[in-house]
C-alpha cells in the first residue's frame, strides 16, 4: 500500500533532495491537499523534502534509512491531511510525526549496511573540505538526543527558538541550552580539528 501511494504521489528521491517549487502560500497549499490535490502535496513534500531528511538523518545516522522513513512520513501525513489546520504551519505538524516514527524505527532496529554520517554533504556546501564536514557530522552524532535535534532544526531547517520549542515540546530555556551545549561541543570538536591540521 505505501508504495503504491509513493508512486501515486511521485516522491522525490535523493537527486530532488534541494530541489524547489513554485511560490505559493502553504495555507493555500494546504488546503488544496486537504481536498485531495496531489499537485499540491507535490509542492510540500518539495518545499520540505530536504528538511525532512537531514531531520530523519539526525537520528538515523543512515542516508538511505533517512531517505525512506522521510518519504514514509509524507506518505503517512498525506493520509493524516484532514488532521491537520491549513490555518497553521506544516512542518511543526509534521516534525512531530517524522520524530516519532524515527524514533519508531531505531527502536525496531532495521537499520542495514550503514552508511557513515559523516559522508554526507553539510548544507549543501559541496566546495567545503572534507575533512571539516566529517569533523562535524561527527560531532552532531555524539551530541544527546535533545541537543542533536536543536542543533538540526536551529542550523538545517533555520527554525527560530520559539518554533523549536513548539515542535520539541521543550520549554525554550531547555532549547536554549541545549543549543548552547551543543555548539560548545562542536566547536571544541573543530578546534581539535584545526590543531591537528595545523601541526
Amino acid at each position: 500500500m505505501a508504495e503504491s501511494i509513493r508512486t501515486e504521489l511521485v516522491l522525490p528521491g535523493p537527486n530532488s533532495i534541494g530541489a524547489t517549487t513554485v511560490c505559493q502560500s502553504e495555507k493555500d497549499l494546504l488546503e488544496l491537499v486537504r481536498a485531495g490535490d496531489k499537485k499540491a502535496y507535490q509542492s510540500i513534500v518539495l518545499r520540505y523534502m530536504k528538511s525532512a531528511y537531514y531531520v530523519a538523518l539526525g537520528f538515523l545516522h543512515n542516508q538511505q534509512d533517512a531517505l525512506d522513513v522521510s518519504q514514509d512520513a509524507f506518505i503517512r501525513a498525506y493520509r493524516k491531511r484532514l488532521t491537520f489546520d491549513p490555518e497553521r504551519p506544516f512542518f511543526p505538524w509534521f516534525y512531530r510525526l517524522l520524530r516519532n516514527m524515527c524514533i519508531d524505527y531505531v527502536k525496531k532496529d532495521r537499520r542495514k549496511d550503514e552508511v557513515p554520517l559523516e559522508d554526507v554533504p553539510i548544507l549543501d556546501t559541496q566546495e567545503e573540505d572534507a575533512e571539516m564536514k566529517s569533523a562535524i557530522w561527527k560531532g552532531i552524532r555524539e551530541l544527546p538526543g535533545i541537543h542533536r535535534e536543536v542543533i538540526i532544526l536551529r542550523y538545517f531547517r533555520q527554525m527560530s527558538y520559539q518554533e523549536i520549542a513548539e515542535v520539541t515540546g521543550k520549554p525554550m530555556g531547555t532549547v536554549m541550552s541545549s543549543l548552547y551545549y551543543a555548539k560548545k561541543k562542536l566547536k571544541g570538536i573543530l578546534e581539535k580539528y584545526y590543531a591537528v591540521i595545523t601541526e
